[in-house]
């Protein structure tokens, strides 16, 4: 069993029209709304592939019914801890005819004491059932980088995998102290870690390498719209696909990305067919107007178009390249 950890999720409420005209009236075509939340993403994505996934975070409001009830659909089972709050909404603006989004988060709700301790012993009976657990996403206020370094604590005591997709600010207080399976930075608004900015290819192995010595098992560092640099000890691996067509909703697609890698490498123990069947995962979510991917059957025939390409081993201090990397002209996306 997989858990993933959204501790502020939220409806994702997409907006179609034509285009925004500012300061007057505006009719959307069409509209979606969905669980949304980079763990969230991650266990629906998850669902997809057949894996057997468990979400938790806090839950409240009018709105908690039908966010569970759209999980359920999908093959998520859901275990949140609920809160007297109503769960924030985000909404994404999508002009088809400039080919242009835009993205209005919420503040989201505020987390009282009480509510941590509930988490906390709900976490707790989780883990002995778990093989991997998953933290993303952003911090409601009451909370703090010390909360998520206690839960990763709890699962390495009980010696289950953990993955975290989170900012660089979260990230240092879990490093050097913790045992971590797969680190990937949440690079949403950003493209630099430690300094370093990833859409330059020297950058990538510093960065990797750092967080490697830092306790990190594999890690997975984005540097394009579809293009990642994945990394363990003695390997590591680049690669690309194209996005491809106009008005591609890039909405949960980094999460698609992890959960087709995660699927994969838990069967194959290979990170480079691993990154390949990712980037089919988050290809086959970019194609979709949901924030997980279409299908396995899809994300495995997409994973085809993907450029994946083995770099030189790591030395004690970097890792370098033998090739010129391909590097498309990737528009950048915040979501």
């Amino acid at each position: 069993m997989i858990v993933t950890v959204t501790l502020s999720p939220a409806f994702d409420h997409l907006l179609f029209l034509p285009e925004i005209s500012l300061g007057k009236l505006n009719r959307a075509i069409s509209t979606l709304r969905m669980p949304g939340g980079k763990g969230i993403n991650l266990a629906s994505s998850l669902a997809v592939l057949g894996e057997e996934v468990v979400t938790t975070g806090f839950l409240g409001g009018q709105g908690s019914r039908m966010f569970e009830e759209a999980l359920r659909k999908i093959g998520v089972t859901t275990s949140f801890t609920y809160i007297d709050q109503e769960i924030r909404t985000d909404f994404y603006i999508i002009e088809e005819k400039e080919n242009r989004q835009s993205l209005l988060i919420e503040k989201g709700v505020s987390i009282e004491l009480r509510y941590l301790n509930s988490f906390k012993a709900n976490f707790e009976r989780l883990l002995p059932a778990a093989k991997l657990v998953e933290i993303g996403g952003s911090l409601p206020k009451g909370t703090t980088p010390d909360f998520i370094k206690e839960l990763v604590l709890s699962a390495n005591k009980k010696k289950v995998k953990v993955v975290l997709n989170l900012r660089e600010s979260i990230l240092k207080e879990c490093l050097d102290s913790a045992c971590l399976f797969i680190v990937c930075p949440d690079l949403r608004e950003t493209c630099c870690v430690f300094g370093e900015d990833l859409r330059n290819s020297a950058s990538r192995p510093k960065v990797a390498q750092e967080l490697l010595n830092k306790g990190a098992e594999i890690v997975i560092l984005k540097y394009g719209d579809l293009g990642y640099f994945v990394a363990k000890k003695d390997e590591a691996w680049e690669g690309e696909v194209e996005v491809g067509g106009s008005n591609v909703i890039m909405l949960g697609v980094r999460d698609g990305l992890l959960a087709g890698f995660i699927h994969n490498y838990m069967k194959t123990n290979n990170i480079g067919e691993a990154l390949r069947f990712g980037l089919g995962a988050a290809l086959s979510t970019s194609r979709s107007k949901m924030n997980y991917l279409n299908s396995k059957k899809q994300a495995e025939e997409l994973c085809l178009m993907a450029n994946v390409r083995n770099v030189d081993e790591l030395t004690s201090t970097t890792m370098h390249h033998s090739f010129r990397p391909f590097l498309p002209d990737f528009k950048s996306q915040k979501y």
